[in-house]
């Protein structure tokens, strides 16, 4: 069995790749492998909402990644428009051999008592897509292989697009795409906020309330919207515990 420090070690080490090695492939045997674990994934009323394509062909991979691309231009236009500058992550994915997309089936929803079908029901059935998803990004990382979140796969444009590609009847909604492969680069650890400061015991520690100045100074550090890719948060208290 997994020991809790090997678990550990992995989850700290597992990062989101954003470019693969041309020359290396993977393997059946382990695509079945990530996939066996992810649909171990908890799900609300055992509903299990999820289904999964494996794309290896190289044509449509590369329609995907154009896909992918003809999206940003309208994501750019609107962070240049609120935000005044925008930083976009680009296509790095499009050398990965082989993208999972994951794709969800509303129809489980009757699974669920009344009550919570008609209280929670998409909660219930996106925790169910998102417990999958981050199996399969363990799973990979476990095997010594790269992967990425691509959460845009999901946007009202690239979903009805992908689903025109591929084939994808209704209801059935997609989650998300997964790019699966060997990393090229290393990637720099993300920083993580320091457990004291998010745990409470018995009740909530006030203390650790943020106000909105904490919260700023935190998205424009710790976070995409500031500078958690630079190397400068590794090198001050902000990354001390950073992956």
């Amino acid at each position: 069995m997994l020991s809790i420090d090997e678990l550990h070690e992995l989850v700290k080490t597992r990062r989101s790749i954003r470019g693969y090695q041309k020359d290396k492939d993977v393997s059946e045997e382990q695509i079945r492998h990530i996939l066996e674990v992810a649909r171990w994934a908890p799900s609300g009323g055992n509903g299990q909402p999820w289904e999964f394509i494996v794309i290896r062909d190289a044509e449509t991979r590369n329609k995907i990644a154009e896909l992918f691309l003809k999206q940003q231009e309208h994501k750019r236009e609107m962070e240049i428009a609120v935000r005044g500058e925008a930083k976009m992550t680009g296509a790095g994915f499009r050398d990965a051999p082989v993208y999972i997309i994951v794709l969800g089936d509303p129809r489980v929803n009757a699974s669920y008592p009344v009550r919570t079908m008609e209280e929670k029901s998409d909660s219930h059935f996106y925790s169910g897509l998102a417990n999958a998803t981050l199996l399969i990004h363990l799973a990979a990382a476990s095997l010594g292989l790269g992967s990425q979140y691509v959460s845009d796969a999901s946007s009202p444009y690239l979903s009805v697009m992908l689903k025109v590609l591929l084939g994808v009847p209704e209801p059935l909604k997609v989650y998300h795409l997964i790019p699966i492969g060997v990393a090229s680069t290393p990637v720099a650890p993300r920083p993580r906020r320091e457990l004291e400061e998010i745990v409470n015991y018995e009740n909530y520690d006030r203390q650790h309330c943020r106000d909105s100045q904490a919260i700023e100074k935190f998205l424009m550090r710790l976070t995409r919207r500031g500078s958690y890719g630079k190397k400068s948060w590794v090198e001050d208290d902000a990354g001390k515990a950073g992956h």
